[in-house]
């Protein structure tokens, strides 16, 4: 299960790129992703304060990319 995040630059919010962070190498429910990605998300902004998350989602590897206009 991955944890993916849209994040834009703080100071140019119209530049974004997608990361991709590993939550498991198990096969798991995304809720349970969404449980465990909120300390994640919050070590990952304090170690990138130029960066602000836009969105994120818990999805198995093979799925679609976010992008920035996307519900």
């Amino acid at each position: 299960m991955d944890l993916v995040l849209l994040v834009c630059l703080a100071a140019s919010p119209q530049s974004c790129h997608e990361e991709r962070l590993l939550m498991s190498l198990q096969q798991a429910e995304p809720r349970m992703c969404m449980v465990g990605a909120v300390p994640v998300l919050a070590e990952w902004s304090g170690d990138h304060p130029e960066w602000q998350i836009s969105r994120w989602k818990c999805q198995q590897s093979d799925q679609v990319r976010l992008s920035r206009n996307a519900d």
